[in-house]
Formats: C-alpha cells, sequence, structure tokens
C-alpha cells in the first residue's frame, strides 16, 4: 500500500532514520550476523536509510532495492547516487519481486510486510527469491499495533489478516523457513530473522 501523508513523514523522519540505524538494525545484526560480500534485496527501500546500512553495517557487496512508491525511489536514487556501483533501485512490488529464484544471500525488510494485504504471498516471493542457505531478515509491525484504534484512524494499513507474533513465526516455518530468532517487543513490533535451509527438502 502507498502511505498515507502522515506515514510518509513519518518514515521520512530523522527519528526514524535514527532508530533504524542505532537500534533496530544492531538488534538485528545480533541476531542474523553479517552478510559480508553479500548480493542483498531490501524490499520497500524508502528514501534508502535500509541501503545504507545493510551496505555499512552488515557489510553487503551490493544491494538491489524496491519500493512500490516512486516518489521514495526517487528520493533513493538521490540518496544513493555516489554509490551507483553498488546499488539497483527500482518501481516494484513485494507480491511480484523481479528477481531469479535462489538470487540473494539476504532480503531485508525494514516494516513493509505488514503494509501489505497479502502478506502470505509476500513471504512466499522472499523465500523463492533466496539462495538456500540465504537469511531473511525483518523489522515488523504487528496485529496489536495495526488494529489500535488510533493507528487505525491515522493510517491506511489493511484491517483484515493482520498478524501476531506467533503468527508470522508460524508463517514463515510454513514456508519452508527456519526461524532462527524471533524477539516481539512492547507496542506491537517484532524482529525477526530466518534462514532458508541449505537443502531445500
Amino acid at each position: 500500500m502507498i502511505l498515507n501523508r502522515l506515514e510518509y513523514a513519518v518514515v521520512n523522519n530523522p527519528v526514524r532514520a535514527t532508530m533504524q540505524r542505532h537500534w533496530v538494525a544492531k538488534r538485528l545484526l545480533r541476531m542474523g550476523g553479517p552478510v559480508p560480500g553479500g548480493t542483498v534485496l531490501e524490499i520497500g527501500c524508502g528514501r534508502g536509510i535500509g541501503v545504507e546500512i545493510i551496505l555499512d553495517l552488515f557489510e553487503a557487496k551490493h544491494v538491489d532495492a524496491f519500493d512500490l512508491d516512486a516518489r521514495m525511489i526517487s528520493r533513493a536514487q538521490n540518496r544513493l547516487r555516489h554509490r551507483a556501483k553498488q546499488v539497483r533501485l527500482w518501481n516494484g512490488d513485494v507480491t511480484a519481486i523481479e528477481a531469479n529464484k535462489d538470487q540473494y544471500d539476504a532480503v531485508f525488510d525494514f516494516g513493509v510486510v505488514h503494509h501489505v494485504p497479502d502478506w502470505r504471498l509476500a513471504l512466499s516471493e522472499v523465500y523463492h527469491v533466496l539462495k538456500p542457505g540465504g537469511r531473511f531478515y525483518a523489522e515488523e509491525g504487528l496485529k496489536k499495533l495495526i488494529t489500535h484504534w488510533l493507528v487505525r484512524r491515522l493510517t491506511v494499513h489493511p484491517q483484515e489478516d493482520r498478524f501476531t507474533h506467533e503468527q508470522f513465526c508460524a508463517a514463515m516455518e510454513a514456508m519452508g523457513f527456519d526461524v532462527i530468532d524471533s524477539k516481539e517487543m512492547p507496542g506491537g513490533f517484532g524482529w525477526y530473522v530466518a534462514e532458508k535451509p541449505a537443502v531445500v527438502s
């Protein structure tokens, strides 16, 4: 879904960028480790903060990234122009990822899947494009947050079939992922690292 005006302002706020760099990303790094020299995908890349984090903190060599909102891609292209040799950006949809099967060493999701009406299809697409042994790093908003009356009033999140922490883990396992680590946080957020088995049955 395309963000409304308030959400657009929130995700493009320096406070969000600081939290993403110094709290969320460092927690995911402790949970799943770096991806040194890896080829990585970020779904819903926004203005490019996540791409910088993946290159700098997670030590990826190359990052492909897309966003449903063309405005975000324009901002990311401007932000990342000095790293053009390491980055490829496009306007895309997580339920139909434009990539080959088994292409990426890791996929990153900084708060995107909870915006997707068919979130299970998004997870299946992530699984499809990961290499065997590749890891999925996710920061997600959970049902208790998305369906809260104030969040419903101020945002445009889908309300049907939202996931709890347990349901998100179970859905990843049903796709074939091994959940390496997960953590539910107060306020309705969750952090996850899952791995596509090296030998897929």
